[in-house]
């Protein structure tokens, strides 16, 4: 099985739509992802997402069905971690000092009772739980049942299936995570997924019906560089993004 996780182009945050790069960007995923042959695609129901799908979803032959719990992952916390700051988004972009300090930040469960998410666990629980649900949900479907902390193959299991999902920055990190038994927030900080870029999971399968994924490919935007389109910056604080 193969998982393709699409970041939505540049955002417009002000209307929920892409910024001229956006769809910029959208147009040139599409002709990537022409040479995709899909089994099944999925979107988050929010507008910069199905923009950034379109082209792709009208270049592969196919349509996505939207899943409400494929928005991003949002539970207005504040912008730092002793309440200090405007009201932010999102559970990430902590100082690099506040969240290596806590090494629960590194537990794929144990993230969530750090005091940081703790304050907010009336959210943020519920919408992780909603997150796994939902992602584990699909890859029974096409018969990957979740086991403890990886995946059991059923006998009439979709292994050829190819799923993509054009969704969010930091929904996607916690699906994989999820996935890949990794905690998001080890890849909400420590890698960035940059707009429209493709990030790819294989299944490997060495031990009979036993199944764990792997990353492929992390934020790629090879499709932009082809195009001597540069990648956007949105959502990274580093100066530029490769390559320069």
């Amino acid at each position: 099985m193969q998982l393709i996780f699409v970041r939505h182009a540049e955002p417009d945050y002000s209307v929920d739509s892409l910024t001229p790069k956006g769809f910029r960007e959208a147009e040139l995923l599409a002709r990537r992802a022409a040479a995709w042959k899909p089994t099944s695609c999925f979107c988050s129901p929010a507008g910069r997402a199905q923009a950034t799908a379109k082209p792709s979803l009208a270049a592969m032959g196919a349509a996505a069905e939207t899943l409400g719990w494929m928005t991003e992952f949002t539970i207005g916390c504040h912008a730092r971690p002793d309440g200090s700051g405007d009201q932010s988004w999102v559970p990430w972009d902590l100082f690099p000092d506040y969240w290596t300090a806590d090494p629960r930040y590194n537990e794929p469960e144990g993230w969530l009772d750090t005091p940081y998410l703790a304050a907010h666990a009336d959210v943020a629980r519920p919408r992780w739980a909603e997150i796994k649900a939902g992602v584990d949900g699909i890859l029974a479907h096409y018969g990957y049942r979740r086991e403890a902390n990886h995946y059991r193959i059923a006998p009439d299991a979709q292994r050829d299936a190819l799923l993509v999902f054009f969704c969010h920055l930091g929904l996607a990190c916690a699906a994989i995570g999820h996935v890949v038994h990794v905690a998001p927030p080890e890849l909400w900080h420590a890698f960035f997924m940059a707009p429209s870029s493709v990030t790819v999971l294989n299944s490997e399968e060495r031990q009979g019906d036993v199944a764990g994924f792997r990353i492929q490919a992390f934020g790629d935007t090879s499709h932009l560089r082809a195009a001597d389109e540069p990648p956007s910056r949105m959502g990274s604080f580093g100066r530029s993004v490769f390559p320069l």
